[in-house]
This record gives structure tokens, sequence and C-alpha cells, in this order.
């Protein structure tokens, strides 16, 4: 591709862009239905980000101008989809766009707030939640593995949601607005 910016994005870009990744892959997510559609267009989006990044003033927040780029994006996507069955006005589009941009900020949050509630926990606990929902490993087969109950690894299971749960919304309570 010879679209190259003549000078490569300083390390605030890179950093920035970088840390931004998950809540701008929320974004498109939100606001595609297609898992596919999303990865797309969160790829054209970084693409576009990169060669823009000298148009980015490191002294402003990266993320309402990566918001723009992306929901431009985005509309990009749904005109050249037009052919589809099923195709959004524009209005809506934006309409979605900002209610999802929204949500993603506040996903950034949710996150933050939940690594800080994982470091609470124990180190079974953690294990137990990792071995759950990264490995996937059933609740059966932890039952089996930790020689307890399928009913009592599930409500172990259960109070350990709601105590992260309830963590979270205490964090997000308590966090600056």
């Amino acid at each position: 591709m010879t679209d190259r910016s003549p000078n490569p994005p300083d390390s605030r870009f890179i950093e920035a862009l970088t840390r931004h990744q998950p809540v701008l892959e929320a974004f498109c997510h939100a606001n595609l239905a297609r898992r596919e559609d999303a990865w797309e267009v969160l790829q054209e989006t970084n693409l576009k980000l990169w060669h823009k990044s000298a148009d980015w003033n490191p002294e402003t927040e990266f993320l309402p101008w990566a918001f723009a780029v992306a929901r431009f994006t985005i509309l990009s996507h749904f005109r050249d989809r037009s052919r589809d069955r099923l195709v959004f006005d524009p209005d809506v589009i934006h309409s979605m766009a900002e209610e999802t941009e929204s949500f993603a900020c506040e996903l950034q949050e949710r996150r933050r707030a939940l690594g800080n509630c994982l470091e609470k926990l124990s180190q079974e606990n953690r294990s137990l939640l990792d071995a759950h929902y990264h490995q996937g490993k059933s609740l059966k087969q932890l039952a089996a593995e930790s020689r307890r109950g399928e009913s009592a690894m599930k409500m172990i299971m259960l109070r350990l949601r709601r105590s992260l749960g309830d963590c979270i919304q205490q964090q997000l309570s308590k966090a600056p607005a």
C-alpha cells in the first residue's frame, strides 16, 4: 500500500492506540451484528488511525477522536453493504454509535474494576475462575478435579460471580465521575 504517512507515529500515539484497543473493539462489536464485520471494521479503523496519526494532538483525548474515525468507518461499511436486505438508516447508525461510545467507555472502567476485584480473591478462587472462563472447563470437570459435587461447584461459582459483581459496583460507585 502506498498510502503511508511520511513519518511513523510517535510512541504516545502507539501507547494510546494500544491502551484503547479493547474499547475500540467493543465499540465495533456493539455497532455491527456480525463478528466478522466488527473485526474487519476494527482493523480498517486501526489502519485509518495509523495513517491519520499526525492529525492527533497528544494534548487532547485520544478516545473521542478514535471513536469518530470508527464511526465513519462503520458508516462506510454500511454504505458498502447497502445491497444487503437489512440496512440501517444513517441517523439510526449515528444514534447507535453515540450510545455505544458511552457504553464502551463504561466497559473500560468495568474492566479496570474487575481487575482490582480479582486481585482481592484468593489464589484458589482466581484459579477456578480462570479454569472455567479462560480455559473453558465445565463445572462438571472443575467439580471432579476438586473432588466436590457439581452442585457445590455451581454454588461456589455463583457466589464468586456475585462477590465480583458487588465489588465492581462498589468500585464504580467510588470512582470519580
